[in-house]
């Protein structure tokens, strides 16, 4: 896989859009939402897949659009995936306190090894950088390791973790980059008129460097970097390695596999023995097998929303048709 950058987690209010109003522009009119119980003060939620729109708070909370990682890989796969459309209406509406953004995160996906995470972890417990941050924290567990880098109620945090240890993908290399931003810093990166590969490493580089920490300079900002920081942070600003990654594995590509990469032996065997025998043929092969985490995952996904998901499936199948 190549490396990439992502949005992770966009919270944004509005005073001047209704829920409907909402959910057209974030393009998923196509789908249900489930009605449950709001947070944040808001007695209302509609939520699919990581997404929540909150709605039915006090005078003057208006309505919350919350798109967790999850919620902006379903926002890319089912919505319009238009993150700046919606960076676009808050920058015009924000100044007059009709629109406002309170979160948004930005990652980096390292899957070319360009970090590696326990060297991290050791320079950082040795004081091999400089921060704008007071507080720095090194995680080891079963549960994979991370290098963590201001507060979590800070308006910015940084998080370097195993991602391929979280999402339990064995035998890949995957280390996230994570910057959380909130509020005020939130507002300043969507001000920023780049693209969101130089906004990213911009940020990064105004608040964490890791350092050749040999002594020759007392400003040590000005200190060199160690070459593995280096690299990371030397990018093409040529060639943008953004991305819409969607969701990692889905309804839909689950679907698109089925259909199209196995059709042909499925139908065959089907043919030749019967679809009892086929079924049954599959249940056997499957016993005592533990399913991969991905294909677990999408079944958690289905029990919890699989009527929307069959919807969506269905008219997207219809609109193929015509």
């Amino acid at each position: 896989m190549e490396n990439r950058i992502i949005y992770d987690y966009v919270t944004f209010s509005s005073q001047i859009h209704s829920p409907d109003d909402l959910i057209d522009i974030l393009g998923l009119n196509g789908v249900s939402f489930d009605v449950s119980n709001g947070f944040y003060g808001y007695r209302s939620r509609l939520f699919f897949c990581g997404i929540s729109i909150h709605f039915e708070g006090a005078p003057g909370m208006g309505v919350c659009v919350e798109m967790s990682g999850k919620g902006c890989r379903t926002f890319e796969e089912f919505g319009n995936g238009d993150y700046e459309g919606i960076f676009t209406l808050v920058r015009q509406h924000q100044p007059d306190g009709e629109m406002k953004i309170t979160r948004l995160d930005v990652a980096y996906d390292d899957f070319s090894g360009k970090l590696d995470l326990f060297q991290l972890s050791q320079d950082t417990v040795e004081n091999h950088f400089v921060s704008r941050f007071r507080d720095w924290q090194v995680i080891q567990g079963n549960k994979g390791g991370s290098v963590n880098h201001g507060s979590k109620s800070s308006n910015v945090y940084i998080r370097i973790y195993d991602k391929a240890l979280e999402q339990k993908v064995a035998l890949m290399h995957w280390v996230r980059v994570e910057i959380q931003m909130r509020k005020e810093c939130a507002w300043g990166f969507i001000q920023l008129k780049d693209i969101i590969d130089k906004k990213f490493f911009s940020v990064l580089n105004e608040y964490l460097r890791y350092i050749v920490n040999d002594g020759s300079d007392s400003n040590r900002w000005r200190l060199p970097m160690v070459d593995y920081w280096a690299d990371f942070v030397d990018y093409d600003d040529q060639v943008s390695i953004f991305a819409k990654p969607a969701s990692d594995f889905n309804v839909a590509k689950l679907y698109e596999y089925i259909t199209t990469q196995t059709s042909g032996a499925c139908q065959t065997y089907i043919d030749m023995f019967g679809s009892d025998s086929f079924l049954s043929t599959i249940a056997a092969a499957r016993k005592g097998k533990r399913l991969n985490p991905k294909y677990q995952q999408l079944k958690s996904e289905f029990l919890a929303h699989g009527d929307a998901i069959l919807n969506y499936l269905g008219e997207h199948d219809e609109t193929k048709r015509n």
